[in-house]
């Protein structure tokens, strides 16, 4: 009897592995995860699995569209809009870039992060604990000081390479990448490049800016993604760069 007991019991866990596996889908995201149709598949940059789980929460994985593994974790509904339990995030040449726990959709405790290279960088601590939500409404990230801060910021360090300018390179790259909680700027990615030269000096640029305000939801800090187009023009002289989803423009003055 207890063998039956078994064996049924081994039935009924198959079954609602084989369902959960059944009910997997597979979406493709563009630059800035938003879900794309089967027309837009050339502005695909990412891959995502949502895997159903016994108890009603979603098992993630996201590769980047070359197949490396960009992220993975769990979210609480079928949005994926309330992540839970332990996350990792990588770059793109495998190194893991960070890993921690969500509560209910915020971070908690100690996140463990590293550099591209694989070097440590510190911990950063949030309180382990239910946040207090305020009644404001959602704010985006800034980068400190607004417009001008970040126009000096293109002035003093944004460069033109000057193999670049003998070899009348031009063009526009975009640059997308994770303002975090923290405000930290995290996963800098090319996704629209032009050259070499000049995507490089792009990612150079915006993996060194500094720490934004970070955006906020009824609140509470959130990461939230930008993408940021960096011109380089022979015309102008200089490179410039918008600041990140409003269009406006910053020119770098010589």
């Amino acid at each position: 009897m207890s063998f039956l007991l078994r064996s049924l019991s081994a039935l009924l866990a198959l079954c609602s592995l084989t369902l959960a596996t059944a009910q997997m889908r597979t979406e493709m995201l563009d630059s800035q995860f938003k879900v794309l149709s089967a027309e837009s598949a050339n502005l695909v940059k990412y891959v995502r699995e949502v895997t159903p789980e016994a108890d009603g929460s979603f098992l993630v994985k996201v590769n980047f569209k070359t197949g490396e593994m960009m992220m993975t974790g769990r979210y609480l509904d079928d949005e994926l809009q309330i992540e839970d339990g332990l996350f990792t995030f990588f770059y793109a040449n495998g190194t893991t870039e960070s890993t921690g726990r969500y509560r209910n959709g915020n971070k908690v405790g100690a996140w463990k992060r590293w550099n591209y290279d694989g070097r440590s960088k510190p911990d950063r601590l949030y309180p382990d604990e239910n946040f207090r939500r305020s009644t404001r409404t959602t704010a985006a990230a800034k980068f400190p000081g607004g417009r001008e801060a970040l126009r000096k910021l293109v002035s003093d360090s944004l460069q033109y390479p000057q193999e670049a300018r003998e070899r009348k390179l031009e063009g526009t790259v975009y640059v997308t990448f994770i303002i975090d909680a923290a405000g930290d700027v995290r996963q800098a990615e090319v996704t629209e490049g032009v050259h070499y030269l000049l995507d490089e000096e792009a990612l150079r640029f915006v993996s060194k800016m500094p720490a934004w305000t970070p955006a906020l939801r009824q609140g509470v800090p959130i990461d939230t993604s930008f993408i940021m187009p960096i011109t380089f023009s022979l015309k102008e002289k200089s490179p410039s760069a918008a600041s990140g989803s409003t269009g406006q423009n910053i020119r770098k003055r010589e």
